[in-house]
């Protein structure tokens, strides 16, 4: 079927919303072009298996367990994996279902933000490519594309910012909706980011009441943002998801090991004779990878799948070799240690090991967030190849906090000290940043995690532009 025979009302809404239709084309063809490869986000096979696993009944925890969800309200899962499970049901794979409901939200935050945008600025093409160029940041391309938590998360986030500006744009029953499923959906997912979250609440309900913002708004900002939630995520979810949860201490996070090991058996080559003179045949060695998983997953995926796309494109720009020699080298390695072991000076991610910030040391704070903001760093000593090419990122990211900074000078003129929406995001990017200090352990985690920082910078770019359009009209009609 030719694209002119789509019918004209989806081909107006592809007219009308060029660089979302885009943004999905782009994601649903890379989740389509990994299959069922999941080297660069192993965890995807334990939430595949939570979403394959989860409706059954009576209700029980044990498909939890094999992901992140462990805390989560089981009635909570059914009803985020639904749209998944109906694709599943219809014969998409279950894979490239859950794929395509990360996907659907993560464009659901590109249409939030890009829908304050435009409200302040109309459609500036200039404006809405830098919203979409941070969505086109590769980790947070890929972690929006596969079936990890951080489409979830990321959205959860965006609905409660969208939720707090309709609530002092006026518009209070969009406000409660967006607010309780922000609030509900992120404890049910992240629930020390939520709990972040809850602490700038109260934080900035109090300047709030200082600044005398109207009472009224605040009290419904507490109720639909924080008290509703936690009822509704205290009846909803297990006894052992609480206990998990009040018993979580931060600085047993941080103390944790951020080692990551994974075992396997490799071929080990004979050497010599035996005493009837034949050669020895290759025995099974248990090998210890720190780290590497990528590498081990990437490894036996080319093995096992020859025929892929994935696998023909890498074998034609020769990186099945690259894989190879790489892995005898590693495997090389851990063959000549005695205790079998590979990587404790990897260049995984996983297994560059973090110093996490200390509470009792203010000081080492700083550098673990400069470190989790910035970091890996490019082009400094040889950190090896999965950590090289994952530095080339990090300077996308400092031109991210680049344009944030530069819209704060841009309209230094707004009295953005002033605006409710633009100071809880500040005092909430601020507590994800020192949150993460205190716990990222390896440099994988951090990474990864790093992506959550999108929504509230993202929000702060658009949230700027709107106050000064909003001081401008108010501006205008006072002549």
């Amino acid at each position: 079927m030719r694209i002119t025979d789509l019918p004209a009302s989806t081909m107006r809404v592809l007219k009308q919303n060029k660089l979302i239709s885009w943004f999905v084309i782009a994601h649903s063809l890379f989740a389509i072009f990994l299959g069922r490869l999941f080297a660069f986000a192993p965890d995807e096979v334990g939430y595949i298996f939570t979403f394959n696993q989860v409706y059954t009944w009576p209700i029980g925890t044990t498909a939890q367990t094999a992901s992140g969800w462990i805390a989560a309200p089981t009635v909570f899962l059914w009803i985020a994996y639904l749209p998944a499970k109906i694709l599943n049901v219809i014969g998409i794979p279950d894979y490239l279902a859950v794929r395509i409901l990360s996907i659907a939200l993560a464009t659901l935050t590109l249409y939030l933000l890009k829908d304050i945008l435009e409200k302040s600025l109309g459609k500036k093409w200039v404006s809405q490519k830098i919203i979409l160029f941070v969505f086109f940041i590769p980790s947070v391309f890929l972690w929006t594309t596969v079936g990890l938590r951080e489409s979830f998360i990321i959205a959860e986030i965006t609905l409660f910012l969208a939720g707090l500006n309709f609530l002092f744009q006026g518009e209070s029953k969009k406000a409660f909706v967006f607010l309780f499923l922000g609030s509900y959906g992120l404890v049910s997912t992240k629930s020390y980011l939520w709990a972040c979250l809850m602490v700038t609440v109260v934080l900035s309900s109090i300047v709030f009441l200082l600044l005398k913002f109207e009472g009224r708004k605040i009290l419904m900002f507490v109720v639909s943002g924080l008290l509703l939630p936690s009822i509704a995520f205290a009846s909803t979810t297990s006894a052992f998801a609480l206990d998990y949860l009040l018993h979580t201490s931060i600085s047993d996070t941080g103390e944790r090991s951020g080692d990551s090991i994974i075992q396997v058996y490799v071929d080990s080559p004979g050497t010599g004779s035996s005493s009837t003179g034949t050669e020895m045949k290759p025995t099974k060695e248990l090998i210890t990878f720190h780290g590497d998983s990528t590498l081990i997953t990437l490894h036996f995926y080319l093995i096992d799948n020859p025929d892929s796309l994935f696998s023909k494109i890498f074998k034609v720009i020769h990186l099945d070799k690259k894989i190879q020699t790489i892995w005898d080298e590693k495997v090389a390695i851990g063959l000549i240690h005695k205790d079998k072991q590979v990587g404790t000076d990897t260049s995984s991610l996983n297994g560059h090991i973090l110093e996490p910030g200390k509470i009792t040391r203010p000081l080492t704070l700083i550098w673990a967030a400069f470190v989790f903001l910035c970091g890996p760093f490019p082009f400094i000593v040889n950190p090896g190849s999965a950590v090289g090419i994952s530095s080339l990122e990090s300077p996308l990211w400092w031109i991210l906090y680049a344009v944030v900074i530069v819209q704060f000078t841009r309209f230094r003129k707004v009295k953005f000290l002033r605006d409710p929406q633009i100071l809880f995001a500040l005092i909430f990017l601020a507590g994800e940043i020192a949150f993460s200090a205190l716990v990222e352990v390896n440099l994988g985690t951090s990474f990864r995690h790093r992506s959550i920082l999108l929504a509230p910078l993202v929000f702060l770019y658009v949230r700027l532009a709107q106050r000064a359009k909003e001081q401008k009209d108010s501006q205008l009609d006072a002549i």
